[in-house]
């Protein structure tokens, strides 16, 4: 099968939605079928292939707003000449180009919903229009439409009335990595809790230096990301780091592997989100995992870890104490993570899950589960 991916800043990924392609299409390439993945040329430069896929250029408007959106149409121009059999949108705001698709009457399209997009403070009115506009778009025109978990699934259907299938995400069970290259940011293993995040308020940080700030310990606050566009938030975020808190920026690599591997706990204060990958990477790392009660954050646990009061200072700060002066309960929870990622969390379920969701698009099955949206071309 011949299939492009659409809504993707880059490969090497970047960012959550881009490992998550990054990942599925490696093993689509696996399973014998060619896979182009669209990129952004401020994210991606390259052209050759990476891990067996494809990787075309095609340029937007770069910034905050017009980004993602302008990227989409140039590269739906592109991918109407190109013959793919199947168009895999990530995200309902790139959903917005399906019609255009739809003129390619052989191919098929398959809208991912990562997340409640529409509801991210970070957009202005305009923008959350145009992104339910793309999720509309999605319900309308695409053959199927899935969702990274139930709980976005859910959140799907209580704003727009059609319930996706939900393809649960994977995870690579990862082995703990001894550190060496973090030395040189002056750490070592269990003197620090760790998060990995965009600096923006949907991710919640500003809870976790507000907390972090009332307490008393030795250990350091690291916190790993950057955000694409520079801000008031981000600005006003980056003015609180100390000797107590750090921000190391945008990290990849050995030493992202490192910052899980040796963090004594790791903190996930989101506000919104469709499934965290960075609780599910550092569950695979086997660390103890504080997160949100959030019913996104809910689910990855699935009963690992423990949670606090979404957007409770007072309540995130009562948990980190627990947890900070209670090492043997943070320790417990190495093999109960390690254990729940090898069981259920394995990337190729989620392939296997594409796989048929693709062929049931091809065969032109319904797009949802209770009904038939559109009849296919």
């Amino acid at each position: 099968m011949k299939i492009a991916m659409l809504g993707v800043k880059g490969l090497p990924a970047i960012g959550g939605v881009a490992h998550y392609v990054e990942q599925l299409g490696a093993r689509l390439v696996e399973r014998g079928h060619e896979v182009t993945v669209y990129c952004r040329p401020h994210y991606t430069d390259e052209t050759a292939p990476y891990r067996g896929m494809q990787r075309i250029v095609t340029r937007g408007i770069r910034g905050k707003h017009l980004d993602a959106a302008t990227h989409a149409f140039t590269a739906t121009v592109d991918a109407l000449t190109r013959g793919f059999d199947l168009l895999h949108i990530h995200c309902p705001g790139p959903a917005y180009v399906a019609p255009m698709l739809r003129l390619l009457r052989s191919s098929r399209i398959v809208v991912t919903i990562h997340g409640p997009d529409w509801d991210q403070k970070k957009w202005c009115g305009p923008a959350s229009m145009c992104i339910r506009a793309g999720a509309w778009a999605a319900v309308r025109f695409a053959h199927k439409v899935a969702a990274v978990s139930d709980s976005v699934a859910r959140a799907f259907e209580r704003e727009f009335g059609r319930r996706p299938t939900t393809i649960p995400t994977g995870v690579e069970l990862m082995e703990p990595v001894e550190p060496c290259e973090m030395a040189r940011l002056g750490l070592s293993a269990d003197d620090y809790v760790f998060t990995a995040a965009r600096l923006t308020p949907a991710k919640g940080v500003h809870h976790l230096v507000d907390a972090w700030e009332r307490l008393d310990s030795d250990k350091q606050l690291v916190i790993a990301g950057d955000s694409p566009f520079e801000d008031d938030y981000t600005r006003s975020l980056l003015s609180r780091a100390s000797d107590r808190i750090r921000f190391v920026g945008y990290v990849t690599g050995r030493m992202l592997a490192e910052l899980y591997s040796n963090a004594y706990l790791y903190v996930q204060p989101s506000e919104i989100e469709g499934l965290s990958v960075s609780v599910l990477e550092a569950l695979s790392y086997g660390r103890c995992v504080l997160a949100s009660d959030i019913e996104p954050n809910v689910e990855a646990l699935n009963g690992c870890g423990f949670t606090f009061a979404s957007r409770d200072v007072d309540d995130l700060t009562r948990r980190l104490g627990e947890l900070l002066s209670d090492p043997e309960t943070v320790a417990a929870q190495t093999r109960i993570a390690r254990d729940y990622i090898r069981t259920e969390r394995t990337w190729e379920r989620t392939v296997d899950g594409y796989v048929t969701l693709y062929e049931d698009a091809m065969a032109g099955r319904t797009a949802f589960a209770a009904e038939q949206v559109l009849t296919t071309g």
